[in-house]
């Protein structure tokens, strides 16, 4: 989606969901990007699509995509913001520290798993699509499903080696952390069912890193309250990267 006609003088922010996510994911903050902005939101090879789709892609061609979508934002556009989630973020990581990003806007980096015991209830809900609608958590990871679910549980085989090539990933991206330097925004939420909260200490001693914790928000669920201040800073991360003046924008 482009709102900027004259892209050699407005920014652009590259939107990046995480894995077996969608687009879906970042509807709150998109708006917050439409005026003056180019607006870049992909889906992941594998992902909208079957159990059989996800298994067929890999985390190589995640990162490609990432990686060409950020250099070709990169080459029109006089700044890029990224803004992901979850594995996204690490691609995200990825691209600032090859200079292919001025800012970042990270939500629940994973740097190291930390599984809660109402995950696999969730998860379970998700599978079986047996959810109570008042249930706002299972609700929100329902939504941030972005592969069909499969009744036939052969059919996730194929998933365990794209897990096995996250978990490298997030090694990787543990080194990355110190390389870092353009400003970055993480937010770790408190209660997330997937992810420790320990390498918060790390990415803070970047001085480039800011850390803010959400005191009452999940991986996928994120409280009013918590949604509100993250849309408040998102507004205020791309204040700093107005169109240049001249910038002919719808």
């Amino acid at each position: 989606m482009e709102y900027c006609r004259d892209t050699g003088k407005c920014p652009a922010v590259l939107f990046v969901h995480g894995i077996l996510g969608t687009p879906r994911h970042f509807e709150p903050f998109i708006p917050l990007a439409a005026s003056g902005w180019t607006v870049v939101n992909i889906r992941l090879k594998g992902h909208g699509g079957s159990a059989k789709d996800f298994s067929a892609a890999s985390m190589d061609e995640w990162k490609r995509q990432v990686s060409l979508a950020a250099e070709e934002l990169r080459r029109t556009h006089g700044r890029v913001v990224i803004a992901a989630h979850s594995m996204g973020t690490l691609f995200a990581l990825n691209e600032a520290v090859e200079g292919k990003a001025d800012a970042l806007f990270l939500l629940n980096v994973p740097l190291k798993l930390h599984i809660r015991p109402g995950l696999l209830r969730m998860l379970w809900s998700v599978f079986t699509g047996k959810i109570d609608p008042e249930d706002s958590w299972t609700m929100a990871a329902l939504n941030a499903c972005g592969v069909e679910a499969e009744r036939n549980i052969l059919a996730y085989a194929g998933w365990i080696p794209r897990f096995l090539e996250l978990l490298r990933e997030m090694r990787a991206a543990q080194k990355l952390l110190p390389k870092l330097g353009v400003p970055c925004r993480v937010y770790l939420s408190a209660r997330d069912e997937l992810l420790s909260m320990a390498p918060a200490a790390a990415m803070a001693q970047n001085p480039h890193i800011s850390v803010t914790v959400l005191e009452n928000s999940g991986h996928y669920y994120y409280s009013p309250e918590d949604m509100g201040k993250l849309q408040e800073d998102f507004s205020g991360l791309l204040s700093g990267f107005e169109p240049l003046p001249g910038n002919d924008a719808t």
